[in-house]
This record gives C-alpha cells, structure tokens and sequence, in this order.
C-alpha cells in the first residue's frame, strides 16, 4: 500500500477540506521530508498555519502531528528497500540527492505507469499532431518529450506560453489528437481547463503528474505518476524525465531513426555544428 493509499484510507469520509488536502498532498510528496519534519516546516511547504497541520492530523485519525509523523516514518522506512541506506537528513547533499532520485526511479516503474507510458507512445503514433502542455517546473521535461518527439518524425507542439495561447493551440485539436499534460506540484485553474477541453474535443489525454489523486486524472485516459521529492524545497524532476525518456523509447522505430538521420543530414547541409572532425 502507497502512502496516498493509506492516508486515502484514514479519511472519515468527510472531505478533509482545502488546507487540509495541502498538507496531505506534502506527506505523499515529500515523504521523507516530512518523516523529520516539524510541524512548523510542513506548514512552511503546504503554505497553511500550523494549527491546519494538527487538525489535519486529527482528521486523519491521530492525537496530533508527531503521532502521524511517527506512523508516517515507520511506513516510509518500510518501503526502503534492505539494501539502500536509512535517509540522513544530514548526510552530503548531493549523494543523498542521488539515492533519492534512485529511489523514485525505482518507484516511477509500476505495472500501472509502464502501461500508460506504452499507450502515451501509441497514442502519439496514431496522432494527427500532438500538443504537449504545462506550467512552472514542467517546461522542462515538456521541451524534452517535444524537442525529441520531433526528431522522431511525430508533429509534437509544446505550448507553455501565456494560458491564453496554450486555448488556441488546445481549440484546434480534434477527434484522435493527442494532448500531454504535464503538473508538478501546484496546479493552476488553466492546465486543469485546458486538459478537460482537450478531452471534451475528442483528443487522446495523457497526464505526467507527481499524484494519483491530482484533479488532471479526472481527464486523463492515460495517467503517469511521477515521485519528485527532493531533499530540499524543490521537488525533483529526474523521475518525469525519465517517465519522457521512456515515451520516446517506445517511439523509436525504423521510421524513427530513419526520420533522425534525415534531421543530422539538415544539420549537416545547413553547416550549424562546429564539431566536425
């Protein structure tokens, strides 16, 4: 069982409410930063009052914050595996990023995620053109997924411009257009929108995201969830890159490289590389 499965399951079966769904979404994002987190610091990340944090906690069935802390702990010690280290918040920064990132690898490759990225490649295939979309941190991996896609021989699109521009791409998909959107963390009013018209005109809509419960699913035939804790503030997007790489794995065939080799002719034709020998 998931974290977000087990705190999903705590629930009264009341809605927890706004602030209190911000401090959950903390504890199944960032696990480990809130396993040694104070509550001051998890309201600090949620952008909540602490008070939110300890009745968030009493929601979910516990005395207080440090008796969900505990049980969140013991649960995030347990989904380490044997062989890997127990975290050390004041281990090297950099090689405790890296044990991170190996550990949301590991957690990214799920029989669910490895089958929605095979139907993302597909649907890309089959796809008149398509049209990826983001906002904040996602632009990276966005840029990735079309720069490469592209390369491939696929009408890929990015727009992260103004939400306004990224409607008038999103109004000219049509039935058996494919739309990828890609979230982490805060999602804003505009990517949900947009996601729910690209759905509404017939487009294939497969979602990146670093929550199962994120509201993007509600539309989404295709969902990609994507751990992105890091070890500080900022999330990490090593697992959503490499959930693009493994799209652009599936889209590498004959017509693919063939498509490449046409591109490095272009390059070669134009004189743009100075690495020539």
């Amino acid at each position: 069982m998931t974290i977000e499965e087990w705190l999903a399951g705590r629930g009264t079966g009341t809605a927890l409410g706004r602030q209190a769904e911000r401090v959950v979404h903390v504890l199944v994002r960032a696990p480990q930063f809130a396993s040694y987190s104070s509550a001051r610091e998890i309201a600090e990340r949620a952008g909540v009052n602490m008070s939110t944090v300890v009745r968030t906690a009493q929601q979910l069935g516990f005395e207080g914050w440090p008796q969900l802390r505990k049980e969140l702990r013991g649960r995030f010690l347990a989904s380490v595996s044997s062989g890997e280290a127990s975290p050390d918040p004041a281990a090297d920064p950099a090689a405790q990023m890296l044990r991170q990132d190996a550990g949301n690898l590991a957690a990214l490759a799920t029989a669910d995620n490895l089958s929605a990225i095979r139907a993302t490649a597909q649907a890309i295939k089959a796809a008149r053109r398509t049209l990826v979309i983001s906002s904040g941190s996602g632009a990276g991996p966005a840029h990735i997924l079309g720069y490469l896609g592209s390369i491939a021989g696929h009408d890929i699109q990015v727009a992260l411009g103004s939400s306004t521009a990224q409607a008038v791409q999103v109004s000219r998909l049509e039935q058996g257009d494919c739309l990828i959107a890609l979230n982490i963390w805060r999602l804003t009013r505009a990517l949900r929108g947009l996601t729910r018209l690209a759905r509404e005109r017939g487009a294939t809509v497969s979602v990146l995201t670093d929550l199962r419960s994120s509201l993007l699913a509600e539309d989404a035939h295709h969902l990609i969830v994507t751990p992105i804790e890091g070890v500080q503030a900022s999330p990490s997007l090593t697992a959503m890159v490499a959930a693009v790489q493994a799209i652009l794995s599936e889209l590498a065939d004959e017509g693919a490289v063939r498509s490449a080799g046409q591109v490095q002719q272009m390059w070669q034709d134009l004189d743009l590389m100075d690495d020539q020998a």
